[in-house]
């Protein structure tokens, strides 16, 4: 053994040497760590490692963004604004006050076109993932919602921080600069926040309890307070064992003009549950093997798997139609069984609410009573209705319940769970509901814009998908897609418009609605609405909801539907079919299939306006169009312009074109 020599004479071996080495620098190691305050990141998301300096200045909730790496993504383009990044990046957010900090909400507003693809310790409010971020979005703890003091947890950073890991795709960086978010907040009622300091790749901001703020009176919640939203849908867990438990699921519609039909809820199950039972809804899916082969049947070893409703991670679930509302196993249940109708409150409260319980087996290691977690990542939509983003389950106070005995007595649920999902504005070309418009005062209709609700599983080759739609005469309107090129062409020849050699490809939608301009004068003006049904279906208890603008307090009457105006600034009204016209059919066969055309379920009535005390109207410069329209609650895609009024038109004439379409729609109505 090879030894060395030291200075006291003393001979040290060759592998003693590396071992006393070995045990210094592991001594200054445990030194270092026993002089830190704060514990090391957990798998959650909660502590941290040491915190900025600028933390120590803060007396409040203390949040900061860093940036840390992005790699270029394929395709590679020369174009720097289309070329995508992933990247990474932490955030964190630090209880430095005195105050618990209950439900906290984290606002990065990015602004690079993010899309956040995952975030540990945290959850986004807008929305699931893959999230589009690219005007910012808030997060929210997810599981550590609630931020304690330091004082009354000893200084345990994992109870008084959240770290963030944030990791997604970005787009138009160039290649040498950093992306930073544009602002970082805390969106909590009664806390201010200045604007965020920057150093490098890292910003911070320390925000502070408002003093001025007036603390909404209202009893004290345990948990996170219930948040209003478009729909919302509470997770309720009603009885609760050692292996399963009984939950139920209540949805409702607080949007005066939103609306599903037939809805259709999914969601993820995080922790392998299964679903043995349901009441008031079924899942589309029901397969035995799935369950046999699952860890639900290696620990269920006894259970017949052929009467298990589902064992998929993600069920999509329906409300169940009404003839079963009365049945002794599946039905009996309150607001169950109305095949998935969720009307707005404003037409009818007893249908803006559905609900369905389900019993839910769990697995190790939650196999005791108080091991309950709600399902993750909620979906729902429907067949014609508006898109929905449903944000994270949050833990809320217990649902009340009046008690089943009859007694003046309240029960409550064991725990509580409340997911918001709110209405979001279609895409270009996503609509599912399309406008044209026309006017007395011009013989062109200005038809649906192209591919206003797609153009996915058309062959462009055949048209052209970018251009402007062709001006058509009112009465083509009536008829199909396929049915207008002879129309169009001609109507185009007649007036000397440019014909394309590729003709523009058709807007693709299912509902189109026609808003004439059907009058002006001194004191009021009036519209015509036509609603069109090309789809091969009805539309039961169908309305319209139209945005006028500042003509919308102008609205007088409607004479073939019922109206009623939109509160708060009534400058929306809804319209409905009177009783027994509450449907609108589907697109059926014309009287000779060989040579007619399909006919269009329609429906059609007059509007009336004043313009008293409404100054500065101008009716034809677009006044008298509405600026949104919607169809059971899906908002639809509006032409690009109004029909222009020239100065030489013949009023005779342009009165006489605009019957036009009003004398065909009836005769087919007639004819119905």
């Amino acid at each position: 053994m090879k030894v060395i020599e030291v200075k006291t004479g003393m001979k040290i071996p060759w592998n003693a040497r590396h071992t006393l080495t070995l045990l210094i620098l592991l001594s200054s190691i445990l030194i270092l760590c026993n002089g830190q305050d704060y514990g090391t990141p957990t798998e959650d998301g909660a502590g941290g490692g040491e915190p900025p300096p600028e933390m120590a200045h803060c007396n409040g909730i203390f949040m900061s963004y860093s940036f840390g790496s992005r790699e270029r993504e394929y395709p590679h383009v020369k174009n720097v604004t289309a070329q995508s990044w992933a990247f990474k990046a932490s955030a964190m957010i630090v209880n430095a006050g005195k105050e618990e900090l209950t439900g906290w909400q984290m606002f990065i507003g990015f602004r690079h076109k993010e899309l956040i693809v995952s975030a540990t310790g945290a959850s986004p409010m807008d929305g699931d993932f893959p999230l589009d971020a690219s005007n910012g979005t808030t997060f929210v703890g997810s599981p550590n919602t609630d931020l304690k003091t330091s004082i009354v947890t000893a200084g345990d950073f994992t109870q008084i921080s959240t770290n963030i890991e944030i990791t997604g795709t970005l787009f138009g960086v160039a290649k040498g600069a950093t992306p930073m978010p544009r602002t970082l907040k805390l969106v909590n009622d009664g806390w201010e926040c200045p604007a965020a300091k920057r150093k490098g790749g890292s910003m911070n901001v320390c925000c502070k309890r408002n003093p001025k703020f007036k603390v909404k009176t209202g009893p004290k919640t345990k948990f996170a307070p219930r948040r209003h939203g478009d729909l919302n849908i509470v997770y309720d867990v009603l009885q609760s064992f050692a292996s399963n438990y009984l939950a139920q699921v209540t949805i409702d519609n607080e949007n005066p003009i939103g609306r599903l039909d037939r809805w259709n809820l999914t969601w993820e199950w995080t922790r392998g549950e299964i679903i043995n039972t349901m009441r008031g809804a079924y899942t589309y899916k029901r397969d035995p093997s799935e369950c046999l082969y699952s860890k639900a049947g290696q620990y269920y070893k006894d259970l017949d798997f052929s009467q298990v409703m589902n064992c998929q991670k993600k069920p999509a679930i329906s409300d169940l139609p009404p003839e079963r509302k009365d049945d002794d196993v599946t039905g009996k249940l309150p607001f169950c069984c109305k095949n998935g109708t969720l009307l707005p409150p404003l037409m009818d409260p007893s249908k803006s609410r559905s609900m369905f319980q389900l019993q839910v087996f769990k697995l190790p290691p939650d196999l005791n009573r108080t091991a309950l977690y709600p399902p993750q990542h909620w979906k729902i939509d429907g067949v014609l209705n508006p898109q929905y983003k449903c944000g994270p389950p949050v833990r809320v106070d217990p649902s009340q319940f009046p008690d089943s005995s009859g007694l003046p007595a309240v029960t409550y649920a064991i725990s509580s769970w409340q997911v918001v999902c709110n209405i979001t504005k279609p895409k270009a070309q996503a609509s599912r509901c399309c406008v044209s418009f026309s006017a007395f005062y011009n013989n062109s209709a200005i038809p649906c814009n192209t591919c206003a609700c797609g153009c996915n599983d058309i062959d462009t080759t055949t048209c052209n998908a970018d251009r402007n739609p062709l001006l058509l005469p009112p009465d083509a309107l009536l008829v199909p897609f396929d049915n207008r090129t002879l129309k169009a062409k001609a109507w185009a020849k007649q007036n000397h418009m440019p014909i394309p050699k590729k003709l523009p490809c058709p807007d693709n939608c299912g509902v189109s609605i026609n808003w004439h301009l059907n009058t002006d004068y001194r004191d009021g003006w009036t519209a015509r609405l036509t609603v069109f049904n090309w789809r091969d279906f009805a539309f039961e208890d169908w309305f319209v909801a139209v945005e006028m603008g500042k003509a919308g307090p102008g609205y007088e009457n409607v004479y073939s539907f019922n109206g009623t105006r939109v509160p708060p600034n009534n400058r929306t009204v809804m319209f409905q079919g009177l009783r027994d016209m509450n449907y609108l059919v589907g697109q059926v066969n014309g009287t000779n299939p060989l040579r007619d055309p399909p006919v269009p379920g329609k429906q059609q009535s007059v509007i009336s306006f004043k313009k008293k005390n409404i100054k500065g109207l101008n009716i034809p410069g677009g006044d008298g169009f509405p600026t949104k329209l919607f169809f059971n609650g899906e908002e639809c895609a509006l032409p690009k312009h109004f029909p222009k009024k020239s100065s030489g038109h013949r009023r005779s004439i342009s009165v006489l074109m605009s019957l036009v379409l009003a004398m065909a729609a009836t005769f087919a109505l007639m004819m119905d």
